[in-house]
């Protein structure tokens, strides 16, 4: 059996979405992050409050990221408030 080929113009669909949406964060060293017993679960809670809103896995290691780009949108005054305040 001999398969067609393509049409002119057609477009072959991708099997997979892999190179597409690689994970960027694979090829990196993970980093520790230390935090209190009262930290994790306030991450965890999160977490789960933001994945009930999605579909998409949301873990306490997506939670951190998203702050990192909220604390560069705050701008480093706010950011040493909240840690003089909470930290």
């Amino acid at each position: 059996m001999v398969r067609p080929g393509d049409a002119q113009g057609e477009v072959k669909p991708r099997l997979s979405n892999v190179k597409v949406n690689r994970n960027r964060t694979t090829s990196e060293n993970p980093r520790t992050v230390r935090m209190t017993p009262a930290e994790k679960v306030m991450c965890s809670g999160l977490a789960d409050d933001i994945q009930a809103l999605t579909t998409k896995t949301i873990t306490g290691s997506t939670v951190l990221r998203a702050a990192l780009y909220l604390a560069r949108e705050s701008g480093p005054e706010k950011m040493l408030e909240m840690i003089k305040e909470y930290l």
